[in-house]
């Protein structure tokens, strides 16, 4: 029965009725518009997003609920998306009946809206009167009161939100000047740490010449004394071997005591056996060199294409050794079938690019660059300018490095156990150096590079099973 009054009453209510009651349940309670962006509290009343954390702002603690006042355990609130959407169709839904009743009558009727307005404020509280065809609303005291609180607390939050950002406007002018500031003195401690360096890698270079000054007088003294030596004891030999050419073409010996005599004369001089002389030079060490060149490390890995049929690659592709049977692989067009090599998988066609192999203990191996265009076949010296090599030997104690091409070679006192390659292809540079005294092992002259290069690794053969270790890539977080 209260159903169906409820609903006979309802009936009965005019449009402006029913869209006041729409209003009402799709208001929010603190800023009295529409909902934007509801959210529902714990206890079930809904806001706006903004007026609800305005209002937990402007009151500290503790949160509560700004219209029942209840007390919240935290803010803590869901998002209402039905209502917001409800809202926005009321919101429409009154602007289309405003519009509806303005075209309908121009004056003699008092607008929804106003009509709407006039119970917002109990029992008539607003009312409309109309104006050279212009419809104003006037509101009661107590409404006009209200309102007037409200607008306030707008005006103020406005003043307050302006006053931070002017301060905020005010500390970015002061950070601009700051950052310039900041940014000139740290140009200046650039430029003099800099010249600082340059300075002292003068002076770096200045004791490195002088070193190797020193040591050049001191083997070429070397040099000259035993070239005076040799050339006294090939004179002495040539006066000996003289006067025995002599006592033997004569037509008779005079005594035993004479050829005796020659023997003990001759003596002192076959003991003296020639020798040459041994000179040394300090190792190329470039202050800082090391450090730059790992600013252009490169990952590289091992291309099993090119790799020869009796090369074993480890499963990560950065570590090849000579195995001991053929395996069974394509005879490729890439692939090396004499020669026990293998090339890395990265081309090169511009840029400058460094990475280090470790060839540990092993008496013979070959690492270096390469045109992308090698001879994969047969096993014939390649031209030169197709191959950029470095090549370790080991016989006995003796240590030696070559390079090709065209192939030299040098004495060195200790092996070197890991080899750094670096090529700067634009300008047609590659040097090698020695990854663990960081010295310069040799840099060829510069070529021009017209087409794609190639790292190139070999393990060489076995040599007996003195020679069976791998080379090994090494990894770039070595450089580290």
């Amino acid at each position: 029965m209260e159903t169906e009054t409820r609903r006979d009453g309802l009936e009965k209510m005019s449009t402006a009725d029913l869209m006041e009651n729409l209003r009402e349940e799709l208001t929010c309670f603190i800023c009295l518009d529409y909902f934007s962006s509801p959210v529902t509290t714990e206890c079930g009343h809904s806001f706006c997003l903004v007026c609800l954390l305005r209002s937990w702002e402007e009151h500290n603690t503790p949160l509560s609920c700004p219209e029942c006042w209840r007390t919240l355990e935290g803010p803590h609130f869901q998002p209402n998306e039905r209502l917001g959407r409800l809202a926005s169709i009321a919101r429409q839904l009154r602007s289309q009946v405003l519009q509806s009743e303005d075209e309908q009558s121009s004056y003699g009727r008092m607008p929804a809206a106003a009509k709407a307005l006039s119970d917002d404020e109990q029992g008539g509280s607003v009312f409309a009167v109309q104006s050279h065809g212009v419809n104003r609303v006037h509101l009661s005291s107590e409404a006009e009161e209200h309102h007037r609180e409200k607008l306030q607390e707008i005006l103020n939050l406005l003043c307050i939100r302006r006053k931070e950002a002017q301060a905020v406007l005010t500390h970015e002018k002061e950070r601009v000047k700051l950052c310039q500031e900041e940014t000139k003195t740290c140009k200046q401690v650039v430029v003099s740490e800099y010249m600082k360096m340059h300075q002292f890698l003068k002076e770096e270079e200045q004791l490195q010449l002088q070193l190797l000054e020193q040591e050049e007088r001191e083997n070429m003294r070397k040099l000259r004394n035993n070239e005076i030596k040799l050339t006294q004891q090939i004179r002495g030999l040539s006066k000996m071997i003289g006067q025995m050419e002599s006592s033997s073409q004569s037509s008779a010996l005079e005594s035993l005591e004479e050829v005796r005599g020659a023997l003990e004369r001759s003596e002192p001089l076959l003991l003296q056996c020639p020798e040459a002389t041994t000179t040394e030079l300090s190792l190329c060490r470039i202050t800082g060199m090391k450090e730059m060149l790992r600013k252009f490390s490169t990952e590289i890995t091992l291309d099993p294409a090119t790799a020869n049929a009796y090369l074993v690659l480890s499963e990560d592709l950065k570590s090849v050794k000579y195995g001991g049977s053929r395996q069974q692989l394509p005879d490729n067009p890439e692939r090396f079938d004499q020669s026990a090599t293998v090339l890395g998988a990265q081309i090169f066609t511009s840029g400058r690019h460094y990475w280090e192999v470790e060839v540990g203990n092993k008496t013979e191996w070959e690492v270096g660059i390469c045109k992308d265009s090698v001879s994969r076949k047969g096993n014939l010296p390649k031209p030169p300018g197709d191959l950029f090599s470095l090549i370790g030997l080991k016989i006995g104690d003796d240590y030696s490095l070559w390079v090709s091409s065209p192939l030299k070679g040098q004495h060195v006192r200790e092996p070197v156990c890991k080899v750094g390659v670096f090529l700067d292809y634009e300008s047609g540079h590659i040097a090698f150096y020695n990854g663990t005294d960081e010295s310069l092992i040799y840099s060829f002259p510069p070529a021009s590079f017209q087409e794609a290069l190639r790292p190139i690794f070999s393990p060489c053969l076995p040599n007996e099973g003195t020679n069976t270790d791998p080379l090994t890539i090494c990894s770039l977080n070595s450089h580290v």
